[in-house]
């Protein structure tokens, strides 16, 4: 009898001893190393889906959120850099969704590619094309960001915010009230001298003064005869957008005559000169809300985490 007792406790101290190490080579990886691995493992019914409409194809696809926030970043940011700042942008891009899933909850889709509206996405075919030879770095740099911010999402007393981003400011990024119309309290002028350091701060456009007058008549001014008189006063914010100009007479927006003549973004100086015709000085390229993604990637190289840039970029939220 005693023999057998003591067979009996062998063998169940055997059995707990082995039971964990079996659990544990149950559980999936957390340290896939594709997003295309992502997307196709079984495991993945457990992750958040995301149905994505494609605009340039007219149909709706459903991906993973890894796949999707690995696609957009790859989109929206260079994958050259640094990765405190595509941590930033995936958190960014990730908190953006979760808004629009809220607000397209009575549409057969949550999100689409168009970036007039949403946010871009590129495929892992059109990444690989987008990257070359360079194409397997980059993608496990930006898998490993999006996968190390997962999980997380930017909140303002408790609701995802609108995570909204462009390229470069104009040395200072602008408030929601001045571009859209909509005051958010964490959407307000912020800082970024790191922006001035970009090759791509300043630009210029140039049209003549035929083409100018052109472009003007169609948004119902009426310019005279004479160039030199078609510049009245322009109306700016404190971060060198122009809120209202003065041209041939008639008011328009710095969005208007952005659009209307294809400038990088609203913070310019327009001048007239005899010889070179109408001159468009612009700073910073996009609408100038939110995080500046080139002033995220100066941060980072200055060693911010992509706490400290969300928390610089979106005032007064919380990273939950």
């Amino acid at each position: 009898m005693k023999q057998g007792y003591f067979i009996i406790i062998g063998v169940l101290t055997l059995s707990f001893l082995l039971m964990p190490l079996l659990a544990v080579g149950d559980k999936p990886s957390k340290n896939l190393p594709t997003s295309a691995e992502v997307t196709s493992s079984a495991d993945n019914d457990k992750e958040e889906m995301v149905k994505l409409y494609i605009s340039e194809e007219e149909k709706t696809i459903e991906i993973t959120v890894t796949e999707y926030i690995t696609g957009v970043v790859a989109a929206e940011m260079p994958a050259e850099y640094d990765p405190e700042a595509l941590k930033a942008q995936a958190l960014a891009s990730y908190t953006y969704l979760c808004r629009k899933k809220s607000e397209n909850s009575d549409k057969d889709y949550e999100i689409t590619n168009d970036t007039a509206t949403d946010q871009g996405y590129i495929s892992l075919e059109k990444r690989k094309e987008k990257w070359g030879d360079k194409a397997a770095e980059y993608e496990e740099k930006i898998l490993q960001a999006v996968q190390s911010v997962g999980g997380k999402k930017i909140v303002y007393e408790n609701s995802p915010i609108l995570a909204v981003y462009h390229a470069i400011s104009p040395g200072k990024t602008e408030s929601a009230l001045n571009v859209w119309g909509v005051d958010e309290a964490y959407l307000q002028p912020v800082a970024s001298v790191g922006d001035l350091l970009s090759t791509e701060y300043l630009s210029e456009a140039v049209f003549s003064a035929s083409d100018f007058s052109n472009i003007i008549k169609s948004l119902g001014a009426a310019p005279t005869e004479d160039p030199a008189t078609f510049l009245g006063e322009a109306q700016k914010s404190e971060s060198g957008t122009v809120l209202k100009i003065s041209i041939c007479q008639t008011e328009f927006t710095g969005a208007i005559i952005r659009d209307a003549f294809s400038l990088r973004s609203t913070a310019f100086d327009l001048s007239y000169n005899a010889e070179k015709g109408f001159v468009f000085s612009v700073k910073g390229y996009g609408h100038g809300v939110g995080m500046s993604q080139f002033g995220a990637n100066y941060m980072a190289k200055q060693g911010s985490t992509f706490e400290e840039i969300i928390y610089t970029f979106y005032k007064g939220v919380k990273i939950v």
